[in-house]
C-alpha cells in the first residue's frame, strides 16, 4: 500500500485532482496546504490520499457534494468509495463531527485492510463526511459555535427521508436541513441497488462521556453479534466502556450496547425498513447489522482513540473475510 499512496501522491501533486474512475465527469479536486486543526490528527490532504489511493487497486471514487459552509472560502469534496466487487455490502462511515478526529484517522491506519476486504466483499467508504468540520474541529455547517437559538445542521441529517413517529406516512423534515446532507443521504439511497447495505460502521466519539459504549441500530439491537464484538475490541484496546445505566440522552445500555434509538441520523436512515422520498413510502436501505462506535475523546489521548477505531475495522475486516455470512 505504500508504494500506492505514493502513486497517489504524486498525481495528485502533479494534477492537482484526481479523475475518479468510473465517477461523473468532474475531478476529485483536492485544495493545497488547507489548514487542519492542530492537535495531532492526520492532515486532511492525507486523509484525502490515503482513500482516494484506494482508486489504484480498482476503486471507484466519487464526488457526492462539495461541501462548502458559511465562514469557509474553498470547497472541499466529500468523497466516496465503492469496492470492485458489488452486493451486499460493507459500509464504513468517518468523519460526520469534526470534533471527532479518531475515526478518519482509523480508516486511513486501516487502508491496507479495507483495500483487501474491497477484494472479496462489496465495501462502500465514506471516510471523511464532513471535511470543513474536521479542518475546524467543529460539527455543524450553518454556525460556528454551539447555540440555543439556532438548530445545528449536520452532514448525516436524515430528517427529510424518514417516518415521522407520529404519522408514517410523511417524512420527519419536508426538505434536507442542507445542501451536504440532501446529497450524501441520495447517494446512498442510489447506491442500494448495486451495494445494498448488509453492514455499516460508523465510527464517532463524544467529548463528553468518559466510558465508551456502541450504538446498534440494526435488527438484532443490543444482541448483535458484532455489536457484542465491537465492545470486546474497544475494551481490548484499553477504552472504559459503560457497561450498564443510560447514555447521556437517558438512553439504556446494556453490555456496553445501545439498542436502536430514533435519531434522525444517516444510521437510522440505513437500518431503515421503509423511506419516504418525494412524498411517497419506498423500501430502505434495512441493514442487519448497524453499529455505531462512541469513544470517549476527553478521557483518552487521540492516538489510543486512533489505535482502538483501527482495531476494530482490522478486525471487523478479517472476520468478514473469513466468515461468508458476516457473522
Amino acid at each position: 500500500m505504500p508504494d500506492m499512496l505514493a502513486r497517489a501522491a504524486a498525481i495528485l501533486a502533479a494534477l492537482g485532482c484526481l479523475p475518479a474512475a468510473g465517477a461523473p465527469p468532474h475531478a476529485i479536486v483536492i485544495p493545497p496546504g488547507i489548514a487542519t486543526h492542530a492537535d495531532g490528527r492526520a492532515t486532511i490532504e492525507s486523509l484525502y490520499r490515503a482513500s482516494i489511493g484506494l482508486v489504484e487497486t480498482g476503486w471507484t471514487a466519487e464526488v457526492i457534494v462539495s461541501s462548502a459552509p458559511p465562514g469557509t472560502s474553498v470547497p472541499l469534496p466529500i468523497v466516496a468509495l465503492r469496492s470492485p466487487v458489488k452486493g451486499p455490502a460493507i459500509w464504513i462511515l468517518a468523519g460526520i463531527h469534526g470534533e471527532e478526529p479518531a475515526g478518519p484517522n482509523a480508516v486511513a491506519a486501516a487502508i491496507d485492510d479495507i483495500a483487501k476486504l474491497g477484494e472479496h466483499r462489496a465495501v462502500v467508504l465514506l471516510p471523511l463526511l464532513n471535511p470543513h468540520g474536521y479542518a475546524r474541529n467543529w460539527r455543524y455547517l450553518n454556525v460556528a459555535e454551539y447555540s440555543e437559538s439556532v438548530d445545528g445542521q449536520s452532514v448525516g441529517d436524515s430528517s427529510h427521508l424518514l417516518p415521522d413517529t407520529r404519522n408514517p406516512a410523511e417524512a420527519r423534515a419536508k426538505v434536507p436541513s442542507s445542501a451536504e446532507a440532501g446529497a450524501i443521504t441520495a447517494w446512498i439511497l442510489r447506491q442500494q441497488a448495486d451495494y445494498p447495505a448488509a453492514i455499516s460502521l460508523d465510527l464517532h466519539e463524544d467529548n463528553l462521556i468518559h466510558e465508551g459504549y456502541v450504538y446498534s441500530q440494526g435488527v438484532a439491537g443490543a444482541a448483535d453479534e458484532l455489536a457484542l464484538s465491537a465492545v470486546a475490541v474497544l475494551r481490548e484496546s484499553g477504552v472504559p466502556i459503560k457497561a450498564g445505566g443510560t447514555t447521556r440522552f437517558d438512553e439504556a445500555i446494556a453490555r456496553g450496547i445501545v439498542g436502536p434509538v430514533t435519531d434522525s441520523s444517516i444510521d437510522e436512515l440505513l437500518s431503515a425498513r421503509e423511506v419516504i422520498v418525494d412524498g411517497k413510502r419506498r423500501p430502505g436501505p434495512g441493514a442487519q447489522t448497524v453499529l455505531v462506535l462512541e469513544t470517549p475523546a476527553a478521557a483518552l489521548p487521540l492516538a489510543q482513540r486512533v489505535g482502538a477505531h483501527a482495531s476494530l475495522l482490522k478486525r471487523l475486516a478479517t472476520r468478514l473475510l473469513v466468515t461468508p455470512d458476516g457473522y
